[in-house]
């Protein structure tokens, strides 16, 4: 694999994941492979090499990254220490936090081994986080698990 990510062409299984995950089903009940350049014009399904850094902690931004294969690993420094917060696999959600606070990142995201993942680019994320409130709570409900309150 090439150092950085390298975009793939999604199929219709990776379609019916992805309705899963963002729980598409009230929006599109036949959510295709077709419908992702639609919807999500902006974003996509990439091929990651291992140790690609997602996300580094203290870093801007509101893009959100769904695991499709391989794994992520979430760590986390505080001054000198640092500590595995998390080893998340195929489905699980990577940047909600940052997403719907104030963009700042609060750990770094690491690819383990080659992975899939789809890059929701903020932009394309907006439409539904204003229109799909189950959506919508289920994000903030995942963040504030994830921050333990």
């Amino acid at each position: 694999m090439a150092d950085g990510p390298q975009r793939i062409v999604a199929d219709d299984f990776f379609a019916a994941f992805l309705a899963k995950v963002l729980q598409l089903d009230g929006f599109f009940p036949e959510f295709r492979a077709s419908h992702i350049a639609k919807v999500f014009p902006r974003s996509a399904l990439y091929a990651y090499p291992h140790d690609h850094h997602l996300v580094e902690q203290g870093d801007q931004g509101r893009d959100m990254y769904i695991i499709y294969t391989g794994e992520v690993e979430i760590r986390q420094s505080l001054g000198t220490a640092a500590a595995q917060l998390a080893r998340l696999g195929a489905g699980a959600i990577v940047g909600e936090i940052a997403l719907l606070r104030d963009g700042v990142r609060v750990a770094t995201a690491v690819v383990q081994g080659e992975a899939q993942i789809f890059r929701l680019v903020f932009a394309d994320m907006q439409y539904l986080l204003q229109n799909h409130p189950q959506l919508c709570a289920h994000l903030r409900q995942l963040a504030a698990q994830r921050l333990g309150a």
